[in-house]
């Protein structure tokens, strides 16, 4: 039996979190995940699809899935069981830098002559520094790493040369560290497929459901993104995904879509397998008139069924929602504000609209069908103090009252944690946003992921909200949006009261830890040991209780027939002995041509 060419796994934020004692607050409130982060990136999915059709085998192992799930999950025993030609890594964000690295490690103290490749946005902004580590042998750079990746594992094999694959850190025999060109940087993304049947294909290869489901509570919440492009048009200071970072750190100064056909194709495949919702990331109003036509009657061409929502990056206006209230059934909208202070959110760089015109665009989409309108509200950010924070409950309460106390309306808040994103112009240049970072290298943020609450983690100090006041005012501000929507009956009044006791519990016990912290330094590990039980209650659902994030779903027939059709079609593959077709992998990878997309603002 050949060997599999590419392992892809996914480590937790924290390796051995199992073993740790760490308060880390709400800072995964606002995703499906816990505070281990154990949702693998889409590029898992495009990167294994990809490579599947272009005739290799990859596999996706969700080790921090597996690990959340069973505290006698052995990972040491897990890797050394695998043999593939070569190991991928995710740092696509920076909160899983302590993670990422010990399982690189695990997989060299293993197979000490199998590659270890690392990709991901963090990744790339930190290249250099990440392949001096022994457990490293290679980081693919940039956005789309899909072709690259490709060309790599034949370099590996021995077709071709990795001083030739493009986007590529590598480390010579003797250690010197090489850096090809960052030149594969496709115009748009037609080339891939976000296909979520390779992973239910992979669940029946290997016989393993847990380690390819994409967040601990995915079979019970089997919620699947849909990805309209890679890049942005918009600025946002903290963000590492912003125009300013892809332009300077990832070689993208022009936003790369998805042709809306083939991103209604990707909709209509997930809707023939999964009954969960949808999530469309990245607003596709971006792309322009045009485009958001062909989608939307696409999607309503396509008869849609399963609940879809929608990022959208400024508010939009009355007859858009119109118009899809005319094709969905049952769509959901998602907007960042960040700040109900218009002044605040232009310093982080959303001032391209006002909250006046949130408002109005919040009150169009409740009337044209809007299913829900979940907006989100961030602590931590250039400029906002704690009195600015602290408005927020009341600025919510307001809100719901000029528009008809509609319960469809869900706010919610959250710090900017644990981190700033590297490569955001606020990493960059800190001392001008106001703004003193606690750690700038790779191996300094590794460090602050150990520390015991979420206060102590953070990689920033704003001249604006210290510490100590971001945290008290996070926890007194989710109060009053808790209250608020309890009032409107947006959420359950005994929900609203059980996140109202957790917080009060949180508090507490960050003043416990700080107590800790600031005692001998001898005894801080008993003391924070002591502590154990009460974290594990409150590391999760803090602000907020994590089903509030939730949208409905429903199973029908067509979903159970196209599965077991599926499941047939597989073992039949795996029964016959088919294998895929290797192309000739001597053959250079194609140029990246060019195409007339939106320019980056």
């Amino acid at each position: 039996m050949s060997r599999i060419d590419l392992v892809l796994l996914h480590a937790p934020s924290v390796y051995d979190f199992r073993e740790r004692s760490t308060m880390s607050g709400p800072v995964s409130d606002m995703v499906p995940s816990t505070p281990a982060f154990e949702m693998y990136p889409l590029g898992f999915t495009t990167m294994a699809e990809y490579l599947e059709r272009h005739g290799y085998e990859a596999r996706i192992v969700n080790l921090a899935v597996l690990m959340l799930n069973s505290p006698r999950f052995d990972v040491d025993r897990a890797i050394r069981e695998m043999d593939p030609v070569a190991f991928g890594i995710d740092l696509h964000w920076l909160p899983h830098a302590h993670g990422a690295i010990e399982v690189a490690r695990i997989c060299k103290k293993h197979h000490p002559s199998t590659p270890v490749i690392f990709g991901g946005l963090s990744a790339s902004y930190y290249h250099e520094e990440l392949v001096t580590y022994p457990c490293v042998d290679y980081v693919l750079r940039g956005d789309s790493t899909e072709e690259p990746l490709r060309a790599l594992i034949a370099a590996i094999r021995g077709h071709g040369s990795v001083a030739d694959v493009p986007n590529l850190t590598w480390k010579g025999p003797d250690g010197s560290v090489n850096v090809n060109p960052l030149s594969w940087v496709p115009p748009d993304m037609n080339g891939i497929s976000l296909d979520y049947s390779f992973a239910m294909r992979a669940v029946i290869r290997y016989r393993d459901m847990m380690g390819s489901v994409p967040f601990k509570g995915w079979l019970d919440y089997p919620v699947c993104a849909s990805l309209t492009c890679r890049g942005c048009t918009h600025d946002c200071a903290t963000c590492g995904g912003s125009a300013y970072s892809f332009r300077r750190h990832f070689g993208r100064d022009r936003i790369a879509f998805r042709d809306p056909e083939l991103l209604v194709a990707d909709i209509a495949n997930i809707q023939r397998y999964i009954p969960g919702p949808i999530f469309v990331l990245n607003d596709f109003l971006q792309a322009g008139p045009d485009y958001i036509d062909a989608f939307v009657r696409g999607l309503g061409r396509i008869g849609l069924r399963n609940p879809i929502g929608f990022e959208f990056f400024r508010p939009p206006s009355e007859d858009f929602f119109a118009f899809l209230d005319e094709h969905l059934s049952d769509y959901s909208v998602e907007i960042s504000i960040e700040s109900h202070d218009d002044a605040v959110r232009a310093a982080f760089g959303k001032s391209h609209y006002t909250t006046e015109q949130v408002e109005e665009s919040i009150r169009a989409a409740l009337r044209h069908g809007c299913r829900r309108f979940d907006l989100y509200f961030m602590t931590g950010i250039p400029t906002q103090t704690s009195e600015s924070v602290r408005e927020t409950g009341d600025y919510v309460r307001g809100l719901y009252g000029r528009t008809g106390n509609d319960p469809r309306l869900l706010p919610f808040i959250s710090p900017m944690a644990p981190f700033l994103d590297p490569g955001s112009r606020v990493f960059d240049d800190p001392e001008r946003y106001g703004y003193k970072l606690r750690a700038r290298t790779l191996e300094e943020h590794r460090a602050l992921l150990l520390e015991p609450s979420w206060r102590y983690i953070m990689n920033y100090e704003s001249a604006s909200l210290p510490p100590q006041e971001l945290v008290d005012s996070t926890y007194a501000a989710a109060i009053g949006v808790n209250r608020a929507k309890a009032d409107v009956g947006a959420i359950d009044r005994d929900v609203a009261l059980a996140t109202e006791r957790r917080i009060g519990e949180a508090r507490l016990l960050m003043s416990k830890i700080d107590a800790v912290v600031g005692g001998a330094p001898a005894l801080r590990e008993s003391g924070m040991a002591a502590l154990t039980p009460e974290v594990a209650h409150l590391n999760e659902s803090t602000v907020c209780e994590k089903s509030e994030l939730e949208w409905p779903r429903q199973a029908r027939p067509y979903h159970v027939f196209n599965v077991a059709k599926l499941w047939c079609t597989e073992n039949w593959a795996m029964a016959t002995g088919r294998r895929r077709f290797r192309p000739d992998e001597s053959e250079p990878p194609a140029a990246a041509g060019s195409a007339d997309t939106a320019e980056v603002c």
